[in-house]
């Protein structure tokens, strides 16, 4: 189901943002209990610094810093991916809480890909040291199926792009997993 954009315009006295609000904080919830499950499954410490999640005291390989650095980001495309099993139903609101997932993912995208982009302890910086990959490549990487599952929540994109931004998001746990 696409959400129209004119339905996120009306009066906000008659739209309830409720939904949607529950599920952007349960998204940004979620992306962080991602890093703390993953690490914690690892014998790995987390601890926020600020609202960042650090790992202090612990010397990282490159696979274990791929992972709990990622680790974000899998639960928001394992999650958003929960949320349009939701929203391509006939009968689903465009304030669910389903939406709010979406959007919610978007704006953490958003965020890594312009100030959080250069945090020293962010996910982003995490990931490209481990991976050896420029910062702002590895941002756009992670903004492709960002983008794809915007055309999805807004507009009535064709078949594929479903498809192909789970499989953007597939390729991008295998290669977190595989490496």
């Amino acid at each position: 189901m696409a959400l129209p954009i004119s339905v996120l315009a009306e009066p906000l006295d008659q739209f309830d943002l409720t939904g949607l609000v529950v599920g952007a904080a349960g998204m940004v919830l979620g992306h962080e209990l991602g890093h703390f499950a993953l690490a914690a499954s690892m014998d790995i410490d987390a601890e926020f610094d600020g609202v960042t999640v650090v790992y202090p005291g612990t010397d990282l390989s490159s696979q274990q810093q791929a992972r709990v650095a990622s680790a974000g980001f899998q639960s928001q495309w394992l999650l958003s991916e929960l949320a349009f099993h939701f929203l391509d139903k006939p009968d689903a609101a465009p304030n669910s809480i389903a939406a709010g997932v979406v959007l919610g993912h978007l704006g953490i995208t958003a965020a890594y890909l312009s100030f959080l982009k250069n945090e020293k302890e962010g996910d982003v910086a995490g990931m490209a040291n481990a991976f050896g990959k420029n910062r702002t490549d590895l941002a756009l990487l992670l903004a492709v199926p960002a983008l794809l599952d915007g055309w999805r929540l807004f507009g009535k994109p064709p078949d594929w792009v479903p498809v192909l931004s789970r499989a953007g998001k597939g390729l991008g746990l295998a290669w977190i997993w595989s490496w």
